[in-house]
């Protein structure tokens, strides 16, 4: 692999210092296709062969691919709906791949290259030779009836993770973080496996009631047992890479609430970005959580000193690149975490939040007064973020927390959920009661609310145009409601 790659980039060398002849080439490259247009959704990453007969491409290898994976791949689309990028297998995949045949003449090759000066409006020769093109295109994967989107992706999640959490020196990933606070950060990245019939807004795990004993890749969301430790700078660089491919899509961090385990909150990060068909890499932060319910007093504890740590990871996604947009789901106690992260960010560096495209607190455990004075003082700011807020009467943990505090929560929901200006304050009372739960992970568990989330991570579109809400008058003021 390594040799074909230096031969990949010494043809792009050739072909912008000058034209070199040659009978074959094949080059692997990274495709996107992404459409939200309702008949013809459709996201996929993919691997793509491109076997080139006659001139060599060199830098000319991308837009004809563009081209040509738009003429015959994926024809549904607009040419701007399809990107193309540098081959990188953690960008996409190790599916089987697409294939693309081109031959071209030295002709052609001087006329597209003098087309593309010209600019879009006139490109015939170039349309001329990739309508001639050879295609193999990998069938897409179906998916159940209801699923916002059809994409397919391969079935393992590469994860990467900062920590906050002490080492134990465990070779096995599930056991490699404890409960203990550790005073430095740790970064890295794990594999999750997800199910080939996995379904949307479901984080399937082993269970009693199905006679399952042991957790299983081919019907579980699991944890490989491997996993690597990266230094901040490589962490930092992979990040970078990945969220500025194709027309940068970003890169999506998630911090969890209380009583979770590194690995379930893992699982739970993998589950997320697989069901949100997120584009750019995903990131974990997991704060010392004990993992255990009866563990609350303890986990509140352990949130309010990571807040510095949560900071630091901040600064390092706020600083990708320029333009790199950074979108955030903070759940429970999580959201106390991110807040005052957020927050002691501002202090040390203004306006850092002007890449922040959205921030999503789900099922806020955090007192209203006490984010009202964040908010008024120290989060709002004069950036574009978009903040929406889940909130649920059912949700039983933020009930608890609201009776041990002697205040209302953030997250508790009803026609008295909390309402700011410039926060989108949505009630999910009317769609989050379960008879057997806790009502407290809705925002991963409920189709509803992801086909909602779906639509302000990928396409970020306001309350008044996402159709599964309607507006509602309430004792604070104007919100938005799930229709029942």
């Amino acid at each position: 692999m390594r040799d074909f790659r230096i031969m990949v980039a010494s043809a792009v060398l050739l072909g912008a210092a000058g034209h070199v002849p040659a009978a074959a080439e094949e080059t692997l490259l990274c495709i996107r296709g992404q459409s939200f247009v309702p008949g013809r959704e459709l996201l996929q990453t993919r691997q793509l062969k491109m076997h080139t007969e006659g001139a060599p491409l060199g830098d000319l290898a991308l837009p004809v691919a563009q081209r040509g994976v738009r003429e015959k791949i994926w024809p549904e689309l607009t040419l701007d709906e399809v990107k193309v990028a540098a081959f990188d297998e953690q960008l996409c995949g190790k599916e089987p791949a697409a294939e693309l045949s081109i031959t071209i003449t030295d002709e052609d090759y001087a006329e597209i290259r003098a087309e593309l000066n010209r600019g879009e409006s006139d490109i015939a020769r170039l349309n001329d030779v990739v309508r001639q093109a050879g295609a193999k295109a990998v069938p897409v994967k179906p998916f159940d009836k209801g699923t916002s989107v059809l994409y397919k992706r391969h079935d393992w999640v590469h994860l990467y993770f900062a920590t906050s959490r002490d080492a134990t020196n465990s070779s096995r990933a599930a056991d490699a973080f404890g409960k203990l606070r550790s005073d430095k950060l740790t970064f890295g990245a794990v594999d999750i496996s997800i199910p080939s019939d996995h379904r949307w807004a479901k984080l399937e795990s082993p269970s009693v009631w199905r006679f399952d004993w042991d957790a299983n890749p081919q019907r579980h969301v699991v944890m490989a047992d491997g996993f690597q430790i990266l230094s901040e700078s490589k962490l930092k660089s992979e990040l970078a890479q990945r969220a500025s491919a194709f027309n940068k899509p970003g890169v999506l961090l998630f911090v969890h609430g209380f009583n979770n385990s590194f690995e379930q909150a893992a699982q739970r990060a993998a589950q997320l970005t697989y069901d949100l068909a997120f584009p750019g890499p995903t990131i974990l932060y997991s704060w010392p959580s004990n993992g255990d319910v009866l563990s609350y007093m303890s986990d509140e504890e352990k949130a309010r000193s990571a807040w510095r740590q949560m900071a630091a990871v901040l600064d390092q996604l706020t600083s990708l690149g320029p333009g790199v947009p950074v979108y955030i789901v903070a759940h429970s106690m999580g959201n106390r975490v991110f807040t005052q992260g957020m927050a002691e960010l501002l202090r040390r560096r203004p306006g850092a939040d002007k890449v922040v495209r959205q921030v999503v607190l789900a099922s806020p455990d955090i007192g209203e007064q006490e984010f009202r004075e964040r908010w008024l003082y120290e989060l709002k700011s004069a950036s574009p973020t978009r903040y929406t807020l889940y909130a649920s009467n059912q949700d039983l943990p933020v009930a608890v927390s609201a009776w041990l505090h002697g205040e209302r929560r953030l997250g508790s929901g009803g026609s008295g959920i909390a309402v700011f200006s410039g926060l989108d304050s949505i009630d999910a009372s009317a769609i989050t009661e379960e008879w057997f739960g806790l009502s407290h992970s809705y925002f991963g568990d409920n189709a509803t609310v992801m086909s909602d989330l779906f639509m302000i991570i990928n396409q970020g579109l306001e309350p008044a145009k996402r159709p599964r809400l309607s507006k509602a008058s309430g004792t604070r003021g104007t919100y938005w409601e799930f229709k029942p």
